[in-house]
């Protein structure tokens, strides 16, 4: 690995960084998937996803340490996160 001439607290952040696009990369691989097979039930499933997420942060049951207004700022982030991935899958089917 090569990790020499990084800051040791930058590494930790890129190799954060780099385990999240795996998770990504492979989370995109199953939703590609599930669009292919079976894309009214993963698009009702995402919708339900979307709006309990809504819920869960922005109405304050979810991430407790984060201010009322931090948490509606990730719940839109949220939600436009997983719009968008629906309108990029179905772009790749």
């Amino acid at each position: 690995m090569s990790g020499e001439g990084i800051d040791p607290d930058k590494a930790a952040a890129i190799r954060l960084r780099a385990r999240l696009a795996v998770v990504e990369r492979a989370a995109w691989f199953g939703l590609v998937h599930a669009m292919k097979t079976r894309p009214a039930e993963t698009e009702a499933y995402i919708a339900s996803e979307r709006a309990r997420c809504t819920e869960g942060f922005g109405g304050g049951t979810w991430a407790k340490d984060l201010s009322d207004a931090e948490r509606r700022m990730l719940a839109e982030e949220v939600d436009a996160g997983l719009a968008q991935l629906i309108e990029d899958a179905r772009g790749e089917i």
